[in-house]
């Protein structure tokens, strides 16, 4: 399974520390670690059939853009105005989950 995402830490004066989402396409976002923590559960939720959305929202504090995935059958797909959108599959999901969770708990 090739990962369409990238999730790195960095440094920042007001917030201790950021996650970084890069998706091929589209500009970068940052997330903060309680913000990580909600998108985090967010998707563990629709992934899993807990939550009957069919959007997951949020407009990161630190981040110039907005990060939106409509729920697919196979799996969401993050949507930015004037850029590609980018399919992840339930694998993607899943792992991009895990990603946010383990920053969102400092580890």
């Amino acid at each position: 399974m090739s990962q369409k995402f990238s999730l790195t830490e960095t440094p920042h004066g007001a917030f201790g520390v950021l996650a970084i989402l890069e998706l091929p396409g589209q500009p970068a976002r940052a997330f903060t670690r309680q913000e990580a923590t909600i998108v985090s559960r967010a998707l563990k939720a629709v992934a899993g059939g807990i939550s009957a959305e069919r959007q997951v929202y949020m407009s990161p504090i630190a981040s110039d853009h907005d990060f939106e995935a409509r729920v697919a059958e196979t799996g969401v797909v993050v949507i930015l105005d004037a850029c590609v959108d980018v399919q992840l599959d339930w694998n993607d999901v899943d792992a991009l989950s895990r990603r946010f969770e383990s920053f969102g708990s400092g580890g």
